[in-house]
């Protein structure tokens, strides 16, 4: 049998992204509502922002649906709740077959870059670039798939491409030269950069650059974690101190964009010193220079002035239950949705603070096992953060060649909600292939990317579940 290859490639990709835009088009022509329907996380939020930002401005009427995970409960209540077309953004390919089941004859866009779980109905048009031999766990997100779907839709549309950088920094995309984008990734970034939205440049990467002083803006960072210094102020003044840097001017902090190159460098050698007089890779230190995304566009002291806090404010909204709060600020209102995002943002930096300290502190909560590491969040992590509890943590274990495997009880008491980070350096593991197959052999649902997966499985079944993540492990490393 001969194998069409009329499906694979960029060339490939981008027909079905036209094939995507002529259907919204038709769609928004008939003037039926649309429901578009996304994941709860930062590209999720982003990716809808963009949908939205699309229909709003061609005078479509439409409704947000934002989601933690498809079952068949949530899918029956959509099909009943919503007459009119879908649009599924950053979720839909891995539930291809519970979405056909209930929504088989209605109009169906699938806007994703998780790894399909099979193909979509007769009639529907779905855009991921695992169809088409590209990796959309590090090249596109979801809200790149949504913005280059918008861009064909109408030209004007690439004033949105700084939502699709946001929605790749929130997925953690930025895993090429000196923390970069690349790939379809690119091409967001070239036009919000030739529409002089976006400023592009090698610095350093503190989580709040912009707008925190520099002290706190170390102890905030968490990608990577730094031991002693994340969470820590008054060990980041110590080091600031020992740098001989100022942090104050005429009684003003001031915030790492502040900094001279020279006030930089000690600081850098500061930091590597302060690692090695406790036993920690100085190495380190190296992850804290990289590519920084800045919004020219937003006002300067703001999180949205920074693509990275741009994102990390989105995640805010999104594990604190209001999803609705960053679309709003993604569709552009910078005023009582802004300041209500800001107050959650300092209640969830707070919240993930005391988690990741008891984790990496008390006993208990870390357990070792022969192919994995297991993080017991129980019913003392919220199950609404252990996601990114677990980026924070797996971003610490400089040297474990094993994926984190984390969990969380549901608040009814009655599932487990599972997160998974395979390590960088551990090349030649799906973690998503195994959260998929270890979930389905225990009564629940999985997947994800290669680097990065969750999944629901039963609390009567969670011992069986890490067991078979563990043995799955085992198996693929050695294979």
């Amino acid at each position: 049998m001969s194998i069409s290859l009329d499906r694979f490639g960029r060339e490939a990709f981008f027909r079905f992204v036209k094939r995507a835009a002529d259907r919204l088009s038709r769609w928004a022509k008939e003037g039926n509502p649309i429901s578009i329907v996304s994941h709860v996380d930062a590209d999720g939020i982003s990716a809808v922002g963009i949908m939205a930002s699309c229909l709003y401005r061609l005078g479509v009427p439409f409704r947000v649906r934002i989601v933690p995970w498809l079952d068949e409960d949530i899918i029956s209540e959509l099909s009943s709740d919503f007459e009119g077309p879908f649009v599924f953004t950053d979720i839909g390919s891995s539930y291809m077959e519970l979405l056909a089941k209930e929504l088989g004859t209605r109009g169906v866009l699938v806007l994703d870059h998780h790894p399909p779980s099979g193909p979509p109905p007769p009639g529907w048009v779905e855009v991921n670039p695992h169809n088409h031999g590209l990796d959309g766990s590090k090249d596109i997100s979801g809200a790149g798939v949504a913005y280059l779907v918008a861009r064909e839709l109408d030209s004007s549309f690439r004033d949105l491409a700084p939502l699709a950088v946001v929605g790749a920094l929130g997925d953690l995309q930025d895993t090429f030269n000196k923390r970069s984008l690349a790939g379809l990734n690119e091409l967001a970034v070239r036009d919000a950069v030739e529409a002089g939205l976006l400023k592009v440049s090698k610095d350093l990467i503190f989580y709040g650059r912009e707008t925190r002083p520099i002290h706190k803006a170390m102890a905030y960072t968490t990608s990577p974690l730094v031991p002693g210094i994340t969470y820590r102020e008054d060990n980041c003044l110590m080091v600031l101190s020992k740098a001989g840097i100022r942090v104050k001017e005429d009684d003003r902090w001031r915030a790492v964009r502040d900094l001279t190159d020279e006030e930089k460098e000690r600081l850098l050698e500061a930091l590597r010193d302060f690692l090695a007089s406790r036993g920690h890779p100085p190495s380190i230190v190296d992850r804290l220079v990289g590519t920084v995304y800045t919004l020219t566009r937003e006002e300067p002291w703001t999180p949205l002035r920074d693509a990275r806090e741009f994102s990390s404010l989105l995640n805010a909204c999104a594990r604190m239950e209001r999803p609705d709060l960053g679309v709003a600020i993604c569709m552009g209102d910078r005023s009582k949705a802004l300041e209500e995002a800001m107050e959650l943002l300092n209640e969830y930096r707070s919240t993930l603070a005391g988690h990741v300290a008891r984790a990496l502190s008390e006993p208990g909560f870390l357990e070792e096992r022969e192919h994995i590491i297991v993080l017991h969040g129980r019913d003392a992590i919220s199950d609404r953060v252990i996601a990114p509890v677990a980026s924070i943590l797996s971003s610490s274990m400089v040297g474990k060649r094993k994926p984190l495997v984390a969990y969380a009880f549901s608040e009814n008491g009655e599932m487990a909600k599972v997160s998974a980070r395979r390590p960088p350096d551990l090349v030649g593991l799906d973690v998503g292939a195994v959260l998929r197959e270890a979930a389905e052999a225990c009564s629940g649902l999985g997947g994800g990317h290669d680097v990065a997966a969750g999944a629901r499985v039963p609390i009567s079944e969670l011992e069986k579940f890490l067991s078979l993540v563990d043995e799955l492990v085992g198996r693929a490393m050695r294979a």
